[in-house]
């Protein structure tokens, strides 16, 4: 057992979802983690949902940003992170001669990584939310199975000392160790933004215990919704819970870049990849306006997020669902406070651009116009249920 006698373990953050079958938390802890799919052109939902193709203009022009997936890996064969990994200041904190960062047996860490970096391929809708605007690091943490006791505090400090800006954790522990709590403590004190799975054992049974690191003070907690936008059985809910983003359900799985050099793509859902969706997010926005701070990053991600309960923050959504492109689009006064306090900041007075801008998501349309295929419908209606926003977002 590693310090404080804890595992942390991806578990906590992801669900298995079996093709044709039901989500479950008990699968063999040494399987894949993701179930392979067959390559498509189908656009997911989830893409469809944050207006993936709408975000182009703003993954390409701004500052590159360094995110570290702290993970089980990223299989740097797979066609669509290709050139997406800084492999030479990757490491792997697990034997990296027999368990190198840029291979991933568990296809979690790869499909994590992919959602936030997936290069376009033709004839395949996966794509990332922000492929141009990043640099990843991958900080292998897991050999080959779910429930190992990860390094997950020396992953954060490896991340850091790394020059990593953001930090995807798609992994969790019911247990506060001093270890984890100092890790993200000096990577915040490096101003550093932690994104969190919030976690799957959301479920009655399961008691909903708070996991860490996203239970900490100033890390981004990030709840599961599903096509519905309704957060999912399996997510976590407590005060901690900062926002919410696709995590998908066993009806409307999430779909992703798989590990495999042969471009296979993979299915999964759980709160592990709602958080990746949300890292991009942050990436984007960073990238876009570069002289901001972790803390004020966040605020906008809480601020132009959309919400889903009248008394915001809620326990179920936190701030509500992300939004990439309010997130890049709006403008903001004035800045949060430095000093964040333990629960999600209270969200700013916004004002509109002084341009036209398409905010109702344009239902039907895909990046240059192309038209969703049936397995966008999901994404469309999730479009048209958008509420239209305000001057102040509240």
């Amino acid at each position: 057992m590693g310090a404080g006698g804890v595992v942390v373990a991806l578990v906590a953050g992801f669900v298995v979802a079996p093709v044709g079958g039901l989500p479950s938390a008990k699968a063999d802890d040494c399987q894949p983690s993701v179930t392979p799919v067959p390559l498509t052109p189908q656009v997911p939902w989830a893409q469809t949902a944050l207006r993936v193709g709408d975000l182009a203009p703003f993954s390409t022009s701004g500052t590159k940003i360094r995110v570290a997936v702290v993970d089980s890996g990223i299989d740097v064969a797979a066609p669509q992170l290709a050139g997406a990994v800084d492999v030479a200041d990757s490491v792997s904190l697990v034997d990296p001669k027999t368990y190198p960062p840029t291979a991933d047996a568990l296809g979690h860490g790869t499909m994590v990584a992919g959602i936030i970096a997936a290069r376009a391929r033709a004839g395949v809708g996966v794509a990332g939310l922000a492929p141009s605007a990043v640099s990843l690091l991958s900080i292998r943490t897991y050999k080959t199975c779910e429930s190992e006791d990860a390094p997950i505090a020396a992953g954060i400090r490896a991340a850091v000392a790394r020059g990593a800006k953001i930090v995807n954790v798609s992994a969790g522990s019911s247990t506060n160790t001093p270890d984890l709590a100092s890790a993200v403590s000096q990577a915040q004190a490096a101003g550093v933004l932690i994104v969190a799975a919030a976690g799957n054992l959301g479920a009655q049974q399961d008691g909903n215990p708070p996991q860490y690191p996203a239970a900490y003070p100033g890390v981004v907690a990030v709840a599961a919704v599903g096509a519905d936008r309704t957060v999912t059985t399996y997510s976590e809910h407590g005060a901690y819970v900062g926002i919410a983003a696709p995590g998908g359900s066993a009806d409307a799985p999430l779909l992703g870049v798989g590990p495999a050099g042969d471009g296979t793509l993979a299915s999964g859902l759980g709160t592990s990849f709602a958080a990746p969706y949300v890292t991009a997010t942050a990436a984007l926005v960073w990238s876009r306006y570069p002289t901001l701070t972790a803390a004020q990053v966040r605020q906008r991600l809480y601020a132009t997020a959309d919400r889903m309960a009248s008394g915001a923050p809620d326990a179920s959504y936190g701030w509500g669902i992300v939004d990439p492109y309010a997130a890049l689009t709006t403008v903001s006064t004035p800045a949060p406070a430095t000093t964040p306090p333990p629960v999600a900041p209270s969200p700013l007075s916004f004002a509109a651009l002084p341009v036209k801008q398409d905010f109702t998501g344009r239902a039907l349309a895909v990046g240059g116009g192309g038209i969703l295929s049936a397995g966008g419908v999901a994404g469309a209606a999730w479009l048209a249920r958008r509420r239209r926003r305000g001057v102040r977002v509240g």
